[in-house]
């Protein structure tokens, strides 16, 4: 006889409440999502909830499908407990888990409401004896997960030394719960509790529950790997194509099909910047797809006149940083530049340009002063979410009738730089591959020669080690230990080498740093910011300084800035 599979929608808070308990049961992969899947999720989740600046809130937001094994048992006080395996859905609950412990200890008290309704989602109130975690990992990272993410205030524990063996599941875990930290601490106290309640109410899945762990698996089969799934871009095409007027569908198939070689892959994401830039960001992609086609005209006006010319724009930019790219070498270096950056809101205001601005010379003083904003609000540490919000405004500036002048784009606020002149004290602490990207673009001023340098060639190394062995001679130059901490993070201690002359120099003494970077530079491998230390005999706090004044001067000249630098005789603090 047929059996029904129950399947119900439920919301996080109906579903991560008593009587349920979760477990990751141990045949699968441990947590693996990035720090990047991570934040996206809070993005789109905050996004939703209306906390971006003029978004209205969407009445739901959808989590997708998730599979569950298990029955109910007895629990500690003689009630059900529905004790569930996660068979599919392991890596969004384990990250909501991490993003509502991470709200909770960001209260400013436990008691508060939102606390104790956030604390509701990670740790149970009945269940098995013992058992205080709603969702627990599978072996050695169960109690690592209790420790570092489920306990009240573990959000705001370290974690463990160096010496930690950790494995891939905890490592993921610890970089999860502290960039979703970062980003959350941007917010104010009741953003936060609105997103709580946003999360608990109006985030939901579709659960699917069954008993029978034959049956559980082949339902995991049939939901990951049959079939080919609907594309946004596959819903896009038939709905455009069809509307077109019939003598048009020819050229309308030759214009598609020639941007869809062009982008590959990118399609998804081209169209994904393709509405933000026209001011539908706030939508999703087809719903803000679909709006453009009627604000271009209809679909024929669409194809040729957004559709084209932007997707050559993206094409350009994709492959700027290719040697043999078609890109004008007048425009190469700031889309290299900005490409070294993580996160691509800026790609909306740079398909403008390349798509309206003919005037190489002019085209590029635009896109200078694009890449300088997207290096201000990382060095200012805005999150993700921010720096979208500010890049839609610089893309519907872009979009209207009369382009702005290119340094009427963005300015930072006098708090906004003095804000980044202390980031910049210890900016590779805050944010490696920020720090890594602005060091290569002040080398990009040194040697033009080493624009298309890949970034992942090359590891950020301090000149004056952060651990110096007690006996070193770095011990002798740096006796005050506060003052060889500040300097060992200053900018004027931070070049660029390899992986492999990195591993070499580590901790050594400066003679012998000297030796490996020289060797660096007969392989051909050495950067000109690395190079300009080389012709100091000692590496003291005065040539620290000194390199500091002169990068940050630098950087006052190419991006108009009046960043103050210590000077070389003054104490540090």
């Amino acid at each position: 006889m047929f059996q029904p599979l129950p399947t119900a929608s439920m919301s996080v808070g109906q579903l991560f409440a008593d009587p349920h308990e979760f477990s990751v049961p141990i045949y699968q992969r441990p947590y693996s999502w990035s720090v990047d899947e991570a934040a996206r999720l809070l993005d789109d989740v905050a996004y939703a909830a209306g906390l971006d600046e003029g978004q209205p809130i969407e009445s739901d937001y959808f989590l997708g499908a998730i599979l569950l094994l298990g029955n109910p048992v007895t629990g500690r006080s003689g009630e059900l407990v529905h004790q569930l395996e996660i068979v599919d859905g392991q890596q969004r609950m384990v990250t909501l888990t991490i993003l509502a412990s991470a709200l909770r200890d960001l209260e400013p008290l436990p008691t508060t409401d939102a606390a104790q309704r956030l604390d509701g989602l990670v740790r149970t109130v009945q269940g098995q004896p013992g058992k205080t975690s709603r969702l627990e990992l599978s072996g050695s990272d169960r109690d690592f997960f209790a420790t570092y993410v489920q306990d009240q205030g573990s959000c705001a524990r370290a974690g463990p030394d160096i010496s930690h063996d950790y494995g891939v599941g905890q490592r993921a875990v610890l970089d999860a719960r502290d960039r979703l930290l970062l980003e959350l601490a941007q917010f104010t106290v009741e953003q936060r509790a609105t997103l709580a309640n946003y999360i608990c109410d109006r985030c939901h899945f579709v659960v699917v529950i069954t008993s029978d762990i034959d049956r559980a698996h082949r339902i995991f089969m049939v939901l990951n790997d049959r079939g080919r799934p609907l594309q946004r871009k596959d819903i896009l095409k038939a709905e455009i194509l069809r509307a077109v007027d019939p003598p048009f569908r020819g050229q309308a198939l030759r214009i598609w099909s020639d941007v869809e070689q062009r982008l590959g892959d990118e399609m998804e994401n081209f169209f994904s910047h393709l509405r933000t830039a026209f001011g539908y960001g706030r939508q999703q992609v087809i719903a803000g797809v679909r709006n453009l086609v009627r604000a271009s005209g209809g679909a024929q006006a669409f194809l040729v006149d957004v559709f084209q010319p932007l997707a050559s724009a993206y094409a350009l930019i994709l492959s700027a940083g290719n040697p043999s790219s078609p890109a004008p070498e007048e425009l190469r270096r700031p889309l290299v530049s900005l490409q070294r950056l993580k996160g691509r809101e800026w790609v909306p205001a740079a398909l403008h340009i390349l798509s309206r601005v003919t005037d190489q010379t002019q085209a590029r003083s635009y896109l200078e002063e694009i890449e300088r904003a997207a290096f201000l609000m990382r060095l200012v540490c805005l999150g993700s979410s921010k720096r979208q919000t500010r890049f839609a405004r610089i893309a519907a500036a872009l979009s209207a009738e009369t382009l702005p002048a290119p340094s009427e784009l963005y300015e930072p606020s006098r708090e906004e730089v003095r804000t980044i002149s202390y980031n910049l004290r210890d900016l590779h602490v805050r944010n490696v591959q920020a720090c890594k990207a602005l060091l290569l673009r002040l080398n990009d001023e040194f040697q033009s020669d080493a624009l298309h340098a890949d970034p992942v060639d090359y590891t950020v190394e301090h000149i004056l080690p952060q651990r110096p062995k007690s006996t070193s001679l770095w011990r002798e130059w740096f006796p005050d230990s506060e003052q060889r901490i500040a300097l060992t993070s200053s900018l004027g201690n931070l070049v660029l080498v390899s992986h492999g002359h990195n591993d070499r120099a580590r901790n050594d003494e400066y003679a012998r740093k000297k030796e490996i970077y020289n060797q660096a530079r007969s392989d051909k491998g050495l950067l000109l910011i690395t190079a300009d230390v080389l012709a100091n005999d000692e590496w003291r706090a005065g040539e620290i300084r000194r390199r500091e004044a002169k990068l940050v001067s630098l950087l006052n000249h190419i991006w108009r800035l009046n960043l103050e630098t210590a000077r070389i005789d003054a104490p540090v603090v």
